[in-house]
């Protein structure tokens, strides 16, 4: 039998992500959800991270943009996670959640 390894994270449920990422600290008790088309459709969502991003002059057209923008080297605001169910964004100065689904 063979095993392959992979560096690459899987992709894991936004309750076990906030599981995770709490360590010891209280789970967020609501974590907002929207669909990116929406969002996108409004130009904005419950933690403004698409006009954000557009004031800030990155394109965000697609969720991998939107995970790419969040997880750049030089973003400070936003963390981006891949879930099952879209891409959870983290908004570090106050902790907030927001996932954004299919």
């Amino acid at each position: 039998m063979e095993f392959t390894m992979t560096t690459e994270p899987q992709d894991e449920t936004l309750a076990a992500l906030l599981r995770r990422h709490a360590a010891g600290n209280d789970l967020p008790r609501y974590v907002p959800q929207i669909r990116f088309v929406d969002a996108m459709a409004r130009g904005d969502d419950p933690l403004h991270v698409l006009p954000y991003f557009a004031d800030v002059g990155v394109q965000v057209q697609s969720m991998e943009d939107l995970l790419e923008a969040c997880n750049d080297p030089a973003e400070e605001e936003f963390d981006g996670f891949r879930v099952d169910e879209g891409v959870a964004v983290y908004l570090a100065i106050d902790g907030q959640w927001l996932l954004f689904t299919h």
